[in-house]
């Protein structure tokens, strides 16, 4: 409203100025944030791979809260599931992702009819990108999150107890080692955090 008003009072050729700037701020904005994302290179962190060492308790997968689950407010309870389970979080950003991000992401799925619809829907909102480490995770957060049809998953699950429809079911998690790979090096270029959780020592016996 405070820009709108300012707009208002502005001359026309201030206020083409503005929208031209703006315009060419988001641009720019777009266009570096999608070339991040086509980085190709494996990002790590001290030495460890981005996506961990599969198999082991630095295993890795890629978690994400799609923009319905941010809307409604659940980021926070999706997060203390995995904590208190004794998993580790080592990665957690909020990115607003474009269409081709979206694309990219699904790629496995461009020839589905729902293909569209989908990638549609991932880019209408912020999501919250997540990586988790711990063993089994890869398995063990699918399971936490539920069957990919809210009605087919059970109680407990994230989307047994918050999602009743397809196109709405919250979250994504990466259903296999070279899955997590891929998504990891996609969605955290940048690499994640290594460090140590004083608390393992009472999370694993070994």
């Amino acid at each position: 409203m405070y820009i709108q008003s300012m707009a208002t009072r502005s001359t026309a050729p201030t206020a083409s100025k503005l929208a031209t700037l703006v315009a060419a701020s988001t641009a720019a904005a777009a266009v570096v944030t999608y070339n991040q994302y086509e980085n190709k290179s494996v990002a790590s962190c001290g030495g460890l791979p981005v996506h961990g060492i599969a198999g082991t308790n630095q295993e890795r997968t890629f978690l994400a809260v799609k923009p319905d689950g941010v809307q409604r407010g659940l980021v926070g309870d999706i997060i203390a599931r995995f904590e208190k389970r004794g998993y580790k979080l080592v990665g957690l950003k909020m990115v607003w992702p474009t269409q081709m991000m979206a694309e990219k992401h699904y790629q496995d799925l461009a020839k589905k009819p729902f293909y569209g619809s989908l990638t549609k829907f991932f880019s209408s909102g912020p999501i919250i990108c997540m990586c988790w480490e711990g063993k089994d995770i890869i398995a063990q957060g699918r399971q936490m999150l539920g069957e990919t049809q809210p009605l087919a998953s059970k109680p407990g699950s994230i989307r047994g107890d918050y999602s009743i429809d397809l196109g709405r079911n919250i979250c994504h998690g990466s259903d296999s080692p070279e899955a997590a790979a891929h998504e990891l090096a996609m969605w955290f270029p940048e690499g994640v955090n290594d460090w140590k959780k004083t608390v393992d020592a009472w999370v694993y016996e070994k």
